[in-house]
């Protein structure tokens, strides 16, 4: 036998498998992307968490996700044109809703301490909305009938209950 024949060279490593790397790979995205929304949660809750989240901007994203593409920034400009003058309206009530948030987890507060904390509440938000008449006033006469009835099936959705029609109809 010649020499040659014999000296076939270093023994091969065995790797794993493709789908084994490509299973890894996977696995370290869902680890990545469940530790990201705990450590997320963790962190919102910190910063102010549920009672810093008015249900208002929940519904307004539901409400701008219904309209059509080209009429969102027509919709939005009437928003931006009074953010500023609004924002410091937003900011009291989210720091009421904070505080009130906060006694009710502290717990031991005196039936004066609450109601004078929902009082101030209730005052914020009551300011809040009368702020913002003018730009809801601006954003419902641009909107076409179909988009004031997605409007309403949004922000005030018990209209259709008592009204007796399915939600998100024209009357007839």
């Amino acid at each position: 036998m010649s020499s040659v024949a014999a000296d076939i060279g270093p023994a091969a490593k065995r790797r794993a498998p493709r789908w084994m790397w490509a299973l890894l790979i996977l696995s370290l995205c869902l680890n990545l992307l469940i530790a990201g929304i705990v450590l997320g949660s963790i962190w919102a809750v910190r910063k102010g968490g549920y009672w810093n989240a008015p249900v208002a901007f929940e519904r307004s994203q539901r409400f701008m996700a219904g309209l059509p593409q080209e009429r969102r920034q027509e919709i939005r400009a009437v928003f931006f044109e009074q953010r500023k003058r609004l924002e410091p309206y937003w900011q009291g009530v989210r720091e009421a809703r904070v505080t009130h948030g906060r006694l009710i987890e502290r717990g031991n507060y005196s039936q004066a301490v609450f109601d004078a904390a929902i009082d101030d509440l209730n005052q914020k938000e009551a300011a809040a909305r009368e702020a913002a008449k003018p730009m809801l006033a601006a954003m419902v006469a641009k909107l076409q009938p179909n988009e004031r009835v997605h409007f309403l099936s949004v922000f005030m959705p018990y209209l259709d209950e008592i009204q007796g029609r399915p939600a998100g109809k024209l009357p007839e």
